[in-house]
């Protein structure tokens, strides 16, 4: 049988090589922790127990299987949410195939007498028939010091395209707990950089939490501090679980938590406006200058 060969192309940015870094934690004058990854000189520090995880492989899985005279070609989806494929044959009715393969599934795709012929294949995270809700989501941070939205939709500074039109900054002290606003599963987990600036070269360095709810949205905590991620994909997550500890990892000029809304509207992410509960119990839309406290 004819060995399958094939081109992919990566529509997202996924995990990183496995990194090793040792980092240092400390109080300073005011009695706050502080982070880094250079041993301070005047006091001595603890290091904060880090360990690279073997991230699972960033792709779907194509075999070829004979069976009974037929070859099958078949796909495996990894990930804990569904994906969205598209794949390119002449052997397919019109020349393609374009599907959603669920979550942890396994799909046959093609089934033919012949030898499987050089196919092609795009995916992308997310059902792009998800139809998001009025769901509310609850403030993701675990902090009395009432943090401000430093940023929120349009904003000028990096919320102008529409993969982030919609999303929020809020700053935050390094090290403040970051917890899920609404439940879901997790899906990706991103936790091994510990670098932050506003140069290209740190886009696709920040660390982060995916999850998925059962709308079909995904929310994204993004630029949590190295080795503080508290889930992993697959976790079952409920409003308030503890998911990792603000930093400035990637393309960052702060500590801050960037926390965006999202769907897969057919090979590409689109922001959702969303609402938050405020401490009265009334929503509110996000925006700059705003302030919430947790409790």
């Amino acid at each position: 049988m004819q060995t399958t060969t094939y081109i992919m192309f990566f529509l997202l940015t996924f995990f990183a090589a496995n990194s090793h870094a040792e980092i240092y934690k400390y109080k300073d004058k005011n009695g706050k922790w502080q982070y880094t990854d250079k041993k301070p000189k005047d006091v001595e520090p603890d290091v904060v127990n880090y360990k690279s995880q073997e991230k699972e492989k960033a792709g779907l899985i194509f075999a070829v299987v004979e069976s009974n005279g037929l070859n099958k070609l078949q796909v495996t989806n990894p990930f804990f949410a569904p994906v969205e494929l598209l794949v390119k044959s002449p052997q397919f009715k019109n020349g393609r195939k374009r599907i959603v393969v669920a979550a942890r599934a396994k799909l046959g795709i093609l089934k033919t007498a012949e030898n499987i012929a050089e196919y092609n294949y795009w995916w992308y995270l997310g059902d792009p028939k998800a139809n998001p809700d009025q769901q509310l989501y609850h403030w993701p941070v675990d902090s009395r010091s009432c943090p401000r939205i430093t940023q929120g939709f349009n904003g000028k500074f990096s919320h102008t395209k529409e993969h982030s039109q919609y999303a929020v900054d809020i700053a935050l002290s390094v090290g403040t707990p970051i917890v899920a606003a609404r439940k879901g599963v997790v899906v990706r987990v991103k936790d091994d950089y510990h670098m932050g600036g506003v140069n290209d070269f740190f886009l696709d360095k920040g660390n982060y939490v995916s999850i998925l709810h059962e709308d079909g949205t995904f929310a994204l905590y993004a630029h949590i501090l190295l080795g503080t991620a508290a889930v992993k994909p697959g976790d079952k997550v409920d409003v308030g679980t503890v998911l990792a500890k603000s930093g400035s990892s990637g393309f960052s000029s702060g500590p801050h938590l960037h926390f965006v809304v999202y769907k897969n509207k057919g090979f590409a992410q689109a922001s959702i406006p969303f609402q938050f509960i405020g401490q009265s119990g009334k929503s509110f839309t996000p925006e700059a200058g705003t302030r919430l406290c947790s409790g």
